[in-house]
């Protein structure tokens, strides 16, 4: 045997899928901290406008308040769909997370890595957490139905995310002029 696949104990492996849930419930915090920040910017540059007379300056402001504005956009979509695939995951962990569910937050991070390109720590801790759930999956076989399956469910869980996030920018104080 030239190739025998590497044993870990499924008490570590629990102990390194509690640690990846973890992560991924401070990575939400992070991205509600930003979202909370972005919001509190928009709003007072929003306020700060009705009382300049500067053209110029007044310019500056409005875009400033668009950087903002797509930096929440992109933001409110991290967060929402980091919440979503976190409930779902608590959900499962109930009844045990498997290599599916590996998969799956391997499938999402890769969406939160390009939509959190704007804030590079939450890009960067993303790619993390996505690089040790590769390492824990070379312990467990892959098939290619269990790939497709993870993938579709990942994609599921954005998709939903979406409409969460837009639902979140609607309500949002911050939005308004």
């Amino acid at each position: 045997m030239f190739f025998r696949r590497k044993r870990l104990d499924r008490a570590t492996a629990r102990v390194e899928i509690a640690k990846v849930l973890i992560d991924l419930k401070q990575l939400h915090k992070r991205a509600f901290f930003y979202r909370s920040r972005l919001e509190t910017k928009i709003r007072d540059y929003t306020e700060k406008i009705s009382y300049i007379s500067d053209p110029k300056l007044r310019d500056s402001y409005l875009k400033s308040i668009e950087m903002y504005r797509q930096a929440l956009s992109a933001i409110s979509s991290v967060e929402a769909t980091l919440e979503l695939l976190i409930v779902r995951l608590e959900t499962l962990g109930l009844l045990g997370t498997s290599v599916k569910e590996l998969l799956m937050i391997k499938e999402v991070l890769r969406n939160i890595k390009g939509s959190a390109q704007l804030i590079p720590d939450l890009s960067l801790i993303a790619e993390d957490i996505s690089e040790r759930v590769s390492d824990l999956l070379e312990y467990f076989p892959v098939s290619r139905d269990l790939i497709v399956s993870a993938s579709a469910e990942a994609k599921s869980i954005i998709q939903e995310a979406e409409v969460v996030a837009k639902e979140k920018e609607k309500g949002s104080v911050a939005l308004e002029f």
